[in-house]
């Protein structure tokens, strides 16, 4: 004879108290990250992705620190930090390690600083367009007929306009904008645009599945069945667009700075910029010292993300698993 226990039984838990469900769905939550773990540790690109943004983790946190114990705040201030006892610019020394600026700034002072907004932009970012991008794709899928159509049509019209171009578009005309609302703009556009689409297709595949037809013959309604068990499904997708649009948001912010539209706040994007603009009126040619630190740190920085979305890949594409 079958085996009829459900999960929760295989558990040993029998459904009761609230207590007793929350202990049950905890223990199918943690074995679910489990294994899902260890599928992703199998990238080592992924783990070196997650010690990438570690590092960067401590660099963000560390400014602070260092400004408050160590650096003399007139020296070392990311903006307006000025070392009077040395000819600007000046090249990396025991006294500054990455040099300063045409402007007499410590570089390694606004490496350090720059750090926050790139975590800020990629954060609001990943968070806008996994939510954008989740709730249409399973809103289309589940309900279909009008609601798909109207939804389709309105991803296809935002993948039209490319969510990095849109934002320089937008720091061009509104330059004072904050790290968290221009992640925010590129998330809505990504979110709406392809990843919409994308989570509609795979959402498609979940609704079509046995156990989907089971729970509404069990009853359930709308609500539960999108919630219980088609979002959970959506989870490694979600992360992994996550990822993906982390990197084109910090790589368009970094950009509009680049292209002096905006300097309301410190970003690599404003080091490289100044390295070009700066050194032609103080100095002769290019400062190298300070324009290849924050080229390498975003690099580095959109390039750990990536490598985390190839490990997250791998956790929602089973097929990957296999090569």
């Amino acid at each position: 004879m079958a085996n009829s226990e459900t999960p929760e039984n295989q558990l040993g838990f029998t459904a009761g108290t609230p207590g007793q469900r929350l202990r049950i769905r905890a223990t199918l939550a943690w074995r679910r990250f489990r294994n899902g773990w260890q599928i992703f540790a199998q990238s080592r690109l992924a783990l070196f992705g997650i010690a990438l943004l570690l590092l960067f983790g401590v660099m963000a946190i560390s400014h602070p620190v260092l400004r408050a114990t160590i650096w003399k705040q007139s020296y070392f201030d990311p903006v307006i930090g000025y070392d009077m006892e040395v000819m600007h610019p000046a090249m990396p020394s025991s006294r500054h390690p990455l040099g300063t600026d045409a402007l007499g700034r410590d570089v390694l002072s606004m490496l350090l600083a720059a750090t926050r907004p790139a975590f800020a932009v990629g954060i609001a970012a990943a968070v806008t367009t996994a939510l954008i991008g989740t709730a249409i794709g399973v809103v289309s899928a589940y309900y279909g007929g009008a609601v798909d159509l109207a939804s389709m049509h309105v991803a296809d019209a935002f993948i039209l306009l490319p969510a990095p171009l849109f934002m320089v578009i937008v720091g061009m005309r509104f330059n004072n904008l904050s790290p968290v609302t221009l992640g925010v703009i590129y998330g809505v556009i990504a979110g709406t645009g392809g990843t919409a689409i994308v989570m509609r297709s795979h959402a498609l595949t979940v609704v079509s599945k046995p156990f989907i037809d089971a729970a509404r013959v069990a009853g359930g309604n709308n609500w539960h069945m999108i919630w219980h068990h088609v979002l959970p499904h959506m989870l490694p997708l979600a992360a992994l667009y996550m990822m993906i649009s982390v990197t084109g948001a910090v790589i368009a912010d970094a950009f509009i700075s680049f292209f002096g539209f905006t300097r309301v706040y410190l970003n690599w994007g404003t080091m490289v910029y100044s390295s070009f603009v700066y050194s032609s009126y103080i100095s002769s040619g290019v400062e190298w010292h300070v324009l290849i630190p924050p080229s390498l740190a975003l690099s580095a920085f959109s390039a750990a993300f990536y490598f985390v979305a190839r490990g997250l890949h791998r956790v929602a594409d089973p097929r990957l698993r296999q090569r």
